[in-house]
Parts: structure tokens; C-alpha cells; sequence
């Protein structure tokens, strides 16, 4: 039908057409400009289903409130009366369930007059008598005027809805041989407002209290260790960073009264994202699920499970410190907090003093020697070979860099290794004074 705008010309008579292409050309004029401001603006804001109704195998809305796919605004049942409810029977098992809508249709009675209206009406609106106060005179005076409200129903998928505006309500799970209907719970009806799904809403709870307790963690380990600075360390600091930044912005979506589910999905998404960089080997996001309006389940579901895994992969520390103590004729003792790390890390000793760099690995090389706790005072007395060790020529990459350090690497394949599965942890004696000789160890895992 056309929306052409109303000419008021001169010397016309003045048919009820004349008012009606006027409204119509008003609404279609208001439609368009909403419309091309953000998309998927239809859903429900609210929607309350009788669960008593359910119990008996009916469909029954309790209370509605949204925006059609056509831009028609509602309030079920302040501003519009609960359409009938839908007795479900067994063969409508997998079947979405529509509140419907009549569209405007060329030569389509418009308006129910009958108040008989049903799912097979096809008026847009029933006639409601509606006592209206003059506001603009004393006396408070009411007049009956004629109004029309919306006429809904409740229809399956399966009928001809073509010309009806619709919005998926519900979607059937089964009939039980009691006669009770039950609805899928992996369906959720397009919404906007995440508070409307309760599904949506326990989503960014869930992810925003996994947030929290991951920064709590990652704050505790790095005022604990993150002062020794390497990778690992930065690697903690830009992931505190990133689930502070998330979870206050998180806070701020539960915080609003209105949240439009595309609006949670960006942030999601861009969580994902971001924690991809340190939980993939990849370090690159899995592709995710374009956001539909229709199938909200489909796409959240996924990033739920994405989010999830994400936020429990436990970030080891690369690099552990070895805290070294010194002990009675020149030993000195670095304990081994678990033993697992002899099977999945390298070791490395990194050494300076008050010498040329040159010089001080090279005396190292002769005069240090490694072993276990237990060992250590024998093998230096009988002059023993201990665990071997390898100069590096620079600082792995794991551990922070010192001017004027040198670096070694420990032997695991030394004939004393397997001694440390029984050991306290390592002993490192140095036979020669080296004035100002501080020494660092460091577990670096594979």
C-alpha cells in the first residue's frame, strides 16, 4: 500500500482515506528514519509465560513488552489484551510458536468492530471504547472515543504467516503423556534487552565473575613475583590489564537498564579475542559465529564455551625463580619447589660479580661446580665432576636481562640428574673468590 504523503489542496472534500494515507505516510516516515539510526530493533523487552498454563499443555503469555519487526511498539496487556492461548499437542513437537501481528493489507478490513476477534481475524485492531478526559477544560469531564487496540494471536510455524508481523515466542520441546508442554531451553526469542533472557544474563554474570577471580590471581602472582621482571612477567601484567579493563566493562553492561544483546555480543567477541593472544598456541581467535538476532542461543552458546575455556586455562609461569641462599664454605643452596620441573624445564644459572664479563665465564666454567644438597660437600672434596654445565651466550628470552650477567644452562642428562628426584633440591660451590659474585637460578618450562 502506497505511504505517499496527503495532499491538502483547496475546495476537496474530506473522506476518513484522507486521515488514514496521512497516518500511514506519518509511520512509515518515523519506521525509516529508526530504522537506519542501528538494526535489529524488534524483540521483546519483557516476556512473562504462565507457567500454570504450561502444566496443562497451553501456551499462554502472561505479560509482553517489545517492538514488532514492523516497528509497532507494544504492552501486553496494559496496551494490548494477552492473545488466546495456544493449546499444544503432541505433533507440534520442534515447532516455534509466533505471536502475530496483521500487517496493513489492500482492501483487508482494518479495524475488528465485532470484538470477536481470534487468531483467524485478520484485522490489525480491535475496538476498545476508551472514556477520555478533555485536558484542556475544568471539570474533568470523560467522553467515550473509539480506539483501537492491537489484535494479536498466537500461531504456529507451520501456518501461513505471511501476512502477519511476527516474533518467535517459544519453541516446543515435547508434549509429556501427562499433557504438559515443555519448551526448548536452547531457545531464546529475539530480545532487546539482555535482562530479558535469563540465559543472556546468567552468560555475563558467569564471565564477569570468572574475570574477577582471574584478576585477583594474576594480581597476587605478579606483586609476588613480578618485580624479577622477563616474559612471564609481562606476559601477567598485559593479561591483569585486559581483565581489568573487561570486567569494569562488563560491570557498566549489568549496571545499565538497557542492553541490546548485539551490544553484549561486541564486548564478548572482543574478550575473546584478546584472550586468544595468550591462551592459543596460535595466538589467533577461532573464527566465531556471525550474531543473529533470530538465534540468539546459537551464537552466545558458542562464546559462552570459548569465554569458558579461556578464563580456566591456567598461565603458568615460563620462568620460576629459583631463590638462591648461601650457606658455610662458599655453597650456597637453591631448594626445588617440585620435582615435576625436572621433567619439563630447563635450568639456568645466571652469574655476576665485579669483573669483565669475559673473564667471569670463564673462571665459572672451571670453578663452579653443581649437585644436590646431599652431594655437594663429596664432590668437592674428592674433587668430583658435578651436574654440567653450558655457557650461554646470552639471556634466555624467559628471564629478565642484567648488564654484566653471564648465563649457564645445566646438563639433565649428567649422570647426577636422577640424584635430584630424591634431593632437596641444588648446591653450586665456587672454589675461586669472586669479589661481589651474586648467582640466580631460574626453572624455565618447556
Amino acid at each position: 500500500m502506497s505511504e505517499h504523503k496527503t495532499l491538502w489542496l483547496e475546495s476537496q472534500y474530506l473522506f476518513p482515506q484522507h486521515f488514514q494515507q496521512q497516518e500511514r505516510h506519518f509511520e512509515e516516515r518515523l519506521e525509516s528514519r529508526a530504522a537506519a539510526i542501528r538494526p535489529h530493533v524488534r524483540g521483546f523487552h519483557e516476556l512473562t509465560l504462565d507457567e500454570g498454563a504450561l502444566a496443562e499443555g497451553r501456551l499462554s503469555l502472561s505479560a509482553a513488552r517489545g517492538i514488532m519487526p514492523d516497528g509497532t511498539p507494544f504492552t501486553i496487556p496494559d496496551g494490548a489484551r494477552a492473545p488466546s492461548p495456544l493449546q499444544v499437542g503432541e505433533a507440534s513437537r520442534g515447532e516455534r510458536i509466533y505471536l502475530a501481528l496483521p500487517n496493513y493489507q489492500h482492501g483487508v478490513r482494518f479495524v475488528d468492530t465485532t470484538d470477536a476477534g481470534g487468531p483467524d481475524r485478520v484485522a490489525r485492531y480491535r475496538l476498545r471504547m476508551t472514556d477520555v478526559f478533555d485536558y484542556a477544560a475544568d471539570g474533568g469531564q470523560a467522553e467515550p472515543v473509539e480506539t483501537g487496540a492491537l489484535n494479536f494471536s498466537l500461531l504456529y510455524e507451520h501456518e501461513e504467516l505471511g501476512g502477519y508481523s511476527v516474533l518467535p515466542v517459544a519453541r516446543v520441546r515435547e508434549v509429556t503423556p501427562e499433557g504438559a508442554l515443555i519448551l526448548d531451553p536452547e531457545f531464546v526469542p529475539p530480545v532487546l534487552d539482555i535482562n530479558a533472557s535469563r540465559m543472556l544474563r546468567d552468560g555475563v554474570d558467569g564471565v564477569l565473575g570468572s574475570l574477577h577471580q582471574r584478576g585477583e590471581a594474576l594480581a597476587l602472582r605478579f606483586n609476588e613475583s613480578g618485580k624479577a621482571g622477563g616474559t612471564s612477567a609481562i606476559a601477567d601484567f598485559l593479561l591483569l590489564q585486559l581483565t581489568n579493563r573487561y570486567e569494569l566493562r562488563l560491570r557498566h553492561l549489568c549496571e545499565l537498564a538497557l542492553v541490546h544483546p548485539e551490544r553484549l555480543y561486541t564486548e564478548f567477541a572482543g574478550l575473546a579475542g584478546e584472550l586468544a593472544t595468550f591462551t592459543t598456541e596460535e595466538r589467533r581467535p577461532a573464527r566465531l559465529p556471525r550474531y543473529n538476532h533470530d538465534d540468539l542461543y546459537g551464537c552466545f552458546s558458542v562464546l559462552h564455551d570459548v569465554l569458558g575455556r579461556a578464563l580456566s586455562t591456567v598461565l603458568e609461569q615460563t620462568a620460576l625463580s629459583l631463590p638462591v641462599e648461601e650457606r658455610q664454605y662458599g655453597i650456597r643452596v637453591a631448594r626445588l619447589p617440585d620435582r615435576e620441573l625436572l621433567k619439563s624445564a630447563r635450568f639456568v644459572v645466571a652469574a655476576r660479580a665485579e669483573m669483565p664479563t669475559d673473564t667471569l665465564r670463564r673462571q665459572l666454567e672451571v670453578a663452579m661446580k653443581v649437585g644436590t644438597v646431599e652431594t655437594i660437600r663429596d664432590l668437592v672434596n674428592n674433587h668430583l665432576p658435578g651436574i654440567g654445565i653450558t655457557a650461554l651466550p646470552m639471556a634466555p628470552r624467559e628471564i629478565p636481562y642484567h648488564a654484566g650477567s653471564v648465563y649457564f644452562e645445566l646438563d639433565s642428562h649428567s649422570d647426577h640428574w636422577q640424584q635430584l628426584e630424591n634431593s632437596a633440591g641444588f648446591a653450586l660451590h665456587v672454589a675461586d673468590e669472586m669479589p661481589g659474585l651474586k648467582l640466580d637460578m631460574w626453572a624455565i618450562r618447556d
